[in-house]
């Protein structure tokens, strides 16, 4: 584990951003990229990041909140942060986690089942997790 993190936050980490990307899914069908941060003081934070600067054509949305969040980790703001990814053309969610010394990918396939007559209502059932290794671009 990532020194002055232990598995209990990182799974705390991890959980927060899943619980959101289900929820928005099963209220909207989909979403954008979303943000959390373990604070330096242990508490998880979503954050909303409003972005009016140009993006430069080979940038994405995933290497802005890299530059984001790059100098909170330099100052010790936060310890972790966790990135969940919505892969609509595979019905799959993806929670890329990072801290000190630690870098994974959660892959999080799902099928979606609806109902409703006047409201379209979505359920979420999530098959089998799985985890890669990744590259540390935040710490």
């Amino acid at each position: 584990m990532p020194p002055g993190i232990d598995q209990a936050q990182l799974d705390a980490l991890f959980t927060a951003a899943l619980e959101a990307g289900i929820a928005r899914i099963e209220k909207y069908g989909t979403f954008f990229p979303l943000l959390f941060e373990l604070r330096a003081n242990g508490a998880i934070q979503n954050v909303a990041v409003l972005e009016t600067g140009a993006i430069d054509g080979a940038q994405t949305v995933l290497d802005r909140f890299a530059e984001l969040l790059k100098p909170r980790a330099r100052e010790g703001t936060i310890r972790a942060a966790a990135i969940v990814l919505h892969h609509a053309n595979r019905d799959m969610m993806e929670v890329r986690l990072r801290a000190t010394d630690y870098a994974g990918d959660v892959q999080v396939p799902f099928a979606i089942a609806r109902g409703g007559l006047l409201r379209r209502k979505r359920r979420l059932t999530l098959g089998e997790f799985t985890l890669s290794a990744a590259e540390n671009e935040i710490f």
